[in-house]
């Protein structure tokens, strides 16, 4: 976990939080500040902590989920967990963005690593339009690598690596979710608000 919090000149201060830290991650639940679930191994079925967080704080501050994190987001939106059609481990994948996304939608299709076995898939007896996300991106395989939340304070979730080296520049997309979080920080009442980020 990584802890933004604003200084005193608004300069943002990173601090790290391990996500198995469970005593300080329960009272991350109080804080309502903007978080980052970061890529992790196993799971997002065996983080029950941070399954726990997220449903605390989706709809009360901005959410970034990427790879595990992602997969977290999505299995608080109702989502499932299955198994990709082809395990990409450090590989560049062709990311397919849809035009309405909040945060992707104008950034062209791209290559991005992944880095996963697990991919998020709408439940059979349901439709994304019913849920609380909606699909932002996908891959050539009609995987589910971007969803976002559909109403009130924004979330987004990717299953691809932004960060690695072997995707394109996503410097765009980081920066629309760091301004969007910062901004969603200033009209908070507590110019010290932290912006949280789980591993």
């Amino acid at each position: 976990m990584l802890a933004w919090l604003t200084g005193g000149a608004g300069s943002p201060e990173v601090v790290r939080i391990p996500a198995d830290d469970v005593s300080r991650v329960r009272k991350l639940k109080d804080a309502k500040c903007p978080v980052v679930f970061s890529p992790g191994p196993g799971s997002p079925l065996d983080a029950i902590e941070s399954l726990d967080l997220c449903r605390t704080i989706v709809g009360r501050a901005p959410v970034f989920g990427i790879c595990l994190g992602h997969q977290i987001l999505g299995v608080t939106a109702g989502l499932e967990i299955k198994k990709a059609s082809e395990p990409f481990h450090g590989a560049r994948r062709a990311i397919i963005v849809n035009e309405d996304s909040f945060f992707l939608g104008d950034v062209p299709d791209f290559y991005a690593a992944t880095y996963n076995s697990l991919v998020l898939r709408v439940p059979k007896d349901q439709k994304i339009g019913s849920m609380q996300a909606r699909i932002a991106a996908t891959c050539e395989f009609g995987e589910i690598q971007a969803i976002e939340s559909v109403h009130g304070v924004k979330a987004v979730g990717v299953q691809f690596h932004p960060e690695s080296f072997l995707s394109d520049d996503l410097s765009k997309f980081r920066d629309r979710w760091l301004d969007y979080a910062v901004a969603w920080m200033a009209n908070q009442s507590s110019a010290a608000a932290p912006l949280l980020m789980p591993s």
